[in-house]
């Protein structure tokens, strides 16, 4: 890794970890309001979808893409950078829509197991993390940053059903997801460029 991408590196890691701090933060005060000042959303797709732990596959298939993006694109500039910076812009729009749109979580909800999540970034039994769905937003931005490599989108598809059958999101999380994934890439691709054009000068 070249010197400019390591400082572009550094940094980009820096707002991550600022942008998941101020997340875990929000997260302890937005479950407390949707207690109080929640919108339930009937969501009419659970109707044709089963209700199952579905814990295990989602894991499987979120970090799984995660390894394999970062095998399949180690020899490209900025590759990482360009990753976390997206999932740093993520969680930025996730606050914001959460703040907006505060929903309830269904009550058929079956609660996600996912050491990782749960151990360094959830404080406590985090269920209302709703509008928008952070797992499939990620996958879609790898699909992106791939450059869209299809299996990737297959697998976005996938998980998002499969977070539907867990009752962890509505259809209109996962939906929602998909534009808000592809700003953070737009965002994350244009603010490296620009780092990195000044870097080479």
């Amino acid at each position: 890794m070249k010197k400019h991408e390591l400082k572009t590196l550094s940094i980009v890691a820096l707002f991550q970890v600022f942008c998941v701090f101020v997340f875990i933060e929000f997260l302890s005060f937005h479950e407390l309001r949707v207690e109080y000042d929640g919108i339930f959303f009937e969501d009419p797709a659970f109707i044709y979808l089963p209700i199952s732990d579905v814990s295990f596959p989602i894991f499987l298939i979120t970090y799984g893409a995660v390894v394999t993006y970062l095998l399949l694109n180690r020899k490209k500039e900025h590759f990482l950078s360009r990753l976390l910076l997206s999932y740093a812009f993520i969680v930025l729009f996730r606050i914001i829509t959460m703040s907006s749109l505060p929903l309830r979580e269904p009550d058929t909800l079956v609660y996600l197991e996912d050491p990782f999540l749960n151990n360094l970034i959830y404080p406590g039994d985090i269920v209302r993390d709703l509008f928008f769905s952070g797992h499939t937003a990620l996958l879609f931005a790898i699909f992106l940053q791939s450059g869209k490599k299809w299996y990737f989108l297959v697998l976005t598809i996938i998980l998002a059903i499969l977070l539907l059958i867990q009752r962890v999101h509505f259809s209109i999380d996962v939906i929602a997801a998909i534009p808000f994934a592809w700003l953070a890439v737009f965002f994350a691709n244009t603010a490296i460029a620009k780092w990195s054009y000044k870097e080479k000068k």
